[in-house]
């Protein structure tokens, strides 16, 4: 190959070409083709360099993928009205299932209340029916007591008693000896030897006697003095030295009449609130000795508005109850058919509203006895207790009746979960299928829904009685492409 010197490479290239096919014209020798290969490597080099470099100017970059078009793009799967829930999960969630009830429904109004006691029906204040010196209280605070059940032991101290003790034991002993002498003069007067007007006489005096003897008993019954001790006054013919205080009898009125099935019997306790009368102290007649309260019938009061007097009076009217209810949330506890007892005749000048009173009758809780067996009852009900009271002012017959966690809504759309009967098996257990039914509201309270009747909805198949709306919240994360639960698809079976 020819030296290049000053000449330039592509030049000299072309008169070894020229030169080449000359001679391959003029004479048949032997010709060298490795310049020829070297030539054509070099010229495409060349152009697959420019074609590298001009590549962005040919062909302009593609445009980047928006997240719109990353959704668009994703694949869809699944329906949008059936959710697949396994079993473990269903109870993870607590989620119950079963049928809504077709009931009455009642429209209520709620107001504010609190348990209160009957006055004075409820309170009994046990004073001192003599003037005596305390020597035994048989009773402590808080216990609870009987009608009938002893509570102080006396040494009596009045001379009014003493002396009308006295005088019943003198008149005792004057009938005594009048009745010996009609005895003695009967079988005379029979015989002739005395007059009959003799025995008359002494007759007539005997009956003045046993009607001074009736006066002398009530005067010491109003002394303090009960039945039983005057009974033995007359039998053993001594001064009584002391006396028994026992709690009263049930206040009239109080008395709880016969309860329902489902309410605990009647409580006769009483329970004492406070005490007067220690050991050791002297008493005067009439002084207060302890306090007594009834707990057994109880009022509940409620705070109304102006606008609820004639709904309330309406109610009542139309023999509709009164429900009361307390706690809140899951603690919550109600009695129904509650009857109401008045409406106040004032205004609370505080709150501006009207008190009404409701019945309710209370119930033991647990009872305990200390030491010396006294008996501590816990009732259900106290006084002070906060409550609500609810009270129906429109009823609607025969509705479809649902917890309020039943229903769900998105957007301008309500709906509930149908539990469709059959169940699948997989890898991860027993599944179940809920399927979303269309419904229309009614009315809602703060625990139920109203639901209309359709076609759609069938009160004797199972639905999802709470978490729809974690139910929904999983349909719309199955529908797009989400874990955990996934759609199924768009019929029953």
């Amino acid at each position: 190959m020819p030296s290049l010197g000053n000449r330039s490479f592509i030049g000299e290239n072309r008169n070894d070409l020229a030169r080449f096919f000359r001679n391959s014209t003029m004479t048949p020798q032997r010709t060298n083709i490795w310049p020829t290969l070297a030539l054509c490597t070099i010229l495409l080099g060349i152009g697959c360099t420019t074609g590298f470099m001009l590549r962005p100017v040919i062909l302009p970059a593609a445009a980047p993928a928006t997240p719109e078009d990353a959704v668009d793009a994703a694949p869809t799967h699944g329906s949008t009205s059936i959710v697949e829930i396994l079993e473990t999960t269903m109870e993870n969630m607590d989620l119950k299932t079963g049928k809504f009830e077709v009931r009455d429904y009642a429209q209520n109004i709620r107001i504010p209340a609190k348990i209160v006691e009957r006055i004075p029906q409820n309170r009994r204040r046990v004073t001192s029916p003599i003037g005596g010196h305390v020597t035994k209280v048989l009773i402590a605070e808080g216990q609870a007591i009987k009608p009938g059940e002893k509570l102080f032991e006396f040494r009596i101290t009045d001379e009014s008693l003493a002396n009308a003790q006295i005088s019943l034991l003198e008149l005792l002993k004057q009938i005594d000896v009048g009745q010996q002498k009609i005895d003695r003069l009967k079988p005379l007067v029979d015989s002739g030897v005395v007059a009959r007007k003799r025995l008359l006489d002494l007759e007539f005096e005997q009956s003045t006697l046993e009607q001074q003897l009736d006066t002398n008993k009530q005067e010491l019954m109003q002394r303090g003095m009960d039945q039983d001790g005057i009974k033995n006054l007359i039998g053993q013919k001594q001064l009584m030295q002391t006396i028994d205080i026992f709690a009263p009898d049930l206040p009239e009125g109080t008395t709880a009449p016969a309860r329902t099935e489902d309410q605990s019997p009647a409580q006769e306790y009483y329970t004492v609130e406070s005490i007067q009368a220690l050991e050791g102290t002297n008493q005067d007649f009439g002084s207060s000795l302890c306090e007594l309260t009834y707990h057994d019938d109880l009022l509940i009061e409620g705070l109304a508005y102006e606008s609820d007097i004639d709904k309330i009076s309406k109610a009542n009217e139309a023999g509709w109850k009164f429900t009361a209810q307390f706690g809140d949330g899951k603690t919550m506890e109600s009695r129904d058919n509650l009857k109401l007892f008045k409406i106040e005749n004032h205004v609370d000048s505080q709150s501006q509203t009207y008190p009404i009173f409701v019945e309710i009758k209370n119930e033991v809780v647990s009872k305990t006895t200390d030491e010396n067996n006294r008996i501590y009852v816990n009732w259900k009900f106290k006084p002070g207790q906060r409550a609500h009271l609810e009270f129906p002012i429109e009823i609607w017959k025969d509705q479809v009746v649902v917890p309020l966690g039943a229903i769900a809504r998105e957007g301008l759309e309500t709906f509930v979960f149908l539990k469709i009967s059959h169940t699948h098996e997989g890898p991860g257990g027993t599944t179940h299928e809920f399927q979303k039914v269309p419904v229309k509201v009614l009315h809602t309270d703060q625990y139920y829904a109203v639901l209309a009747r359709s076609i759609q909805l069938d009160p004797l198949e199972n639905y999802a009685l709470d978490q729809a709306y974690k139910l929904n919240l999983a349909l719309k994360q199955a529908a797009g492409g989400g874990g955990g639960a996934h759609a199924g698809h768009d019929h029953p079976h």
